[in-house]
């Protein structure tokens, strides 16, 4: 987390309190906290974003779970970097990415570009989920998704990524 005060932190001490109490120890408290910055919304998404960069576990989970209610394209970068996350968290930002369909895609192959190996588990998650549920993108993702699958993906992913986003790129001129 940064040092410096965010907008939302300055804006809203509430929206900071909700995001203090995701990692309550009451579940109840935790619950009823998701609940208020899921119902808040977009004005929500900047500190639920940082909050996926928190120390603890329980703050990330909680803080994905509420991106993936809200469904806003702000929190994809957020959402991508949780892909890395070494715990149940990265499941559930690709949950939340997934529901955020063909807007996450550009920003998941630029990670898997980047640094495939890194980001391999959660975005092979996304991608085939994304794949299967949606016949649009298929024929773009299902290449990604096997590289990411195969033997020397380190090499191939990086190739069908950027082929991914090629194409995605044409269709979308």
């Amino acid at each position: 987390m940064t040092d410096k005060p965010t907008q939302t932190d300055i804006a809203d001490p509430q929206v900071a309190e909700w995001i203090s109490q995701l990692d309550s120890s009451d579940s109840e408290l935790r619950q009823s906290a998701r609940k208020s910055l899921t119902k808040l919304g977009k004005p929500a998404v900047p500190a639920l974003a940082e909050a996926l960069g928190s120390a603890s576990e329980m703050r990330r989970w909680e803080a994905a779970k509420s991106l993936e209610a809200i469904c806003d394209p702000d929190a994809v970068p957020a959402l991508v970097e949780a892909l890395t996350d070494d715990t149940s968290v990265k499941w559930v930002a690709g949950d939340a990415l997934i529901a955020l369909n063909e807007k996450a895609v550009p920003e998941v192959l630029h990670a898997l570009i980047k640094d495939p190996a890194e980001f391999r588990d959660g975005a092979c998650f996304v991608l085939h989920h994304l794949a299967s549920d949606n016949e649009d993108l298929r024929d773009t993702l299902t290449p990604v998704v096997h590289a990411l699958k195969s033997l020397d993906s380190s090499m191939t992913v990086p190739v069908e990524a950027l082929e991914a986003l090629s194409k995605l790129s044409a269709a979308g001129s």
